[in-house]
């Protein structure tokens, strides 16, 4: 009898275990809420103007109830942003839910982006409360067989549905590949224009250098001149964030990027970007990146730099020398080289001293490029002008460093 009693006691939670009933349909959560994100290529190329004038035309075919329509363009990251609202019926007797839904389309580097998020849901039935709230309240529940209606089966794979329905309305009006490519990465890059006017000319072409490299290696570069977009709400989207001519200025943004590396996050960072010293007043970047800024040669001026290590994978296409294009270069006091968490991976050669007409740097050990191996980081001194990516072998070290840090490419 007592192996028996045993026996019942082991079998009763696997038979309540598997009495739970499988979710009838999946929907995809990112961190705690549910998201669509899918981006396609297309056979079409739009400008900005007719993406939105198109997106328009979407948004009142598919979708005729009120409220629902365009609610913002955003000129600056080439996107459309709108409220959808449809119904999803779910029983017989007439019981039906409306669904609100925020719905994003966004021209990238690596395509045709397509956001869902912020999605809500209205019973329309008597006997509950008929206001709209987080779909994730019921989802969450319903998918470990806790459901709060018998008609949740009927409401969540009518929304895939309905989706579905939706990705192929949109694939079908931008002429959007069937297949969604997904970005390996998503990078964000800063950079200003009220600047040395040879800063904005770097910006420029390394702005133009990433965005046909991420097209052709499927990850996003988006760029903006908005320093306050460095808030912990924008940078939750990306993995990368890199610094082209420039660097934040603010407390709040300062603690941003700070929190951003320290849990994970990847930065790229040229040339001014590094510069910091004595009126800079922040300890933070200085053990970051290891230096402070000493001197500098002028005018700019082409470098013969020694490769000090090759098997990085930013610098495992390099020589063991070379010849860098045209730019201003920067010696540094403390030398990053003697901080312990500092690896050196390009250094100035000095058969190229005296380096300078009006400024000279008369000699010194001067790092190029190094990482700090707390962090996923890269510093480059390059980018002073217009010069900088005439170099096809210097770029395979910026193509490949962007890799490194977005992917963990070895």
């Amino acid at each position: 009898m007592f192996y028996k009693s045993l026996l019942l006691c082991l079998l009763l939670p696997l038979a309540s275990m598997a009495q739970t009933p499988a979710p009838k349909a999946v929907l995809p959560l990112v961190r705690g809420k549910i998201v669509y994100d899918s981006t396609y290529t297309s056979t079409a190329i739009l400008t900005d103007a007719q993406l939105f004038s198109k997106a328009g035309q979407w948004f009142k075919s598919e979708f005729k109830y009120p409220g629902s329509g365009v609610m913002r363009v955003d000129k600056e990251s080439h996107s459309v942003t709108g409220t959808g609202i449809f119904k999803i019926p779910v029983s017989s007797s007439g019981h039906y839910y409306w669904m609100r839904i925020n719905l994003t389309l966004q021209h990238t580097t690596a395509g045709y982006r397509f956001i869902v998020d912020k999605i809500f849901e209205q019973p329309v039935e008597p006997g509950i409360s008929n206001e709209y709230s987080k779909l994730e309240y019921r989802w969450w529940d319903y998918r470990k067989g806790k459901h709060w209606s018998a008609e949740d089966d009927a409401l969540f794979t009518g929304f895939v549905d309905a989706l579905g329905k939706m990705r192929k309305s949109l694939q079908n009006a931008f002429a959007l590949s069937a297949q969604a490519q997904q970005p390996k990465f998503k990078a964000l890059a800063f950079y200003s224009t009220i600047v040395e006017p040879d800063h904005v000319d770097f910006a420029r072409d390394c702005i133009s250098f990433y965005t046909k490299m991420a097209a052709d290696r499927n990850f996003v570069f988006d760029t903006t001149t908005n320093w306050k977009k460095l808030n912990p709400a924008n940078l939750k989207d990306y993995q990368v964030v890199v610094w082209i001519n420039d660097f934040p200025q603010d407390e709040a943004q300062r603690k941003t990027f700070e929190d951003f590396m320290e849990n994970g996050g990847a930065w790229m960072g040229y040339h001014v970007s590094g510069y910091n010293d004595g009126t800079t007043k922040w300890p933070w970047i200085v053990q970051f990146l290891g230096a402070t800024f000493h001197n500098n040669n002028w005018p700019p001026l082409p470098a013969k730099l020694i490769v000090d290590d090759n098997t990085h994978p930013a610098t495992k296409s390099l020589p063991k020398n070379y010849v860098a294009p045209i730019t201003e270069w920067y010696g540094w006091k403390p030398n990053p080289r003697d901080n312990k968490d500092i690896k050196v991976l390009l250094t100035m050669d000095p058969a190229n001293y005296p380096l300078g007409k009006k400024d000279v740097i008369r000699g010194g050990d001067i790092p190029v490029v190094w990482t700090n191996t707390r962090y996923r980081m890269i510093y480059l001194n390059m980018g002073h002008g217009d010069a900088v990516f005439n170099s096809p072998l210097q770029n395979k070290m910026f193509s490949d460093a962007m890799l490194w840090l977005g992917t963990g490419a070895k």
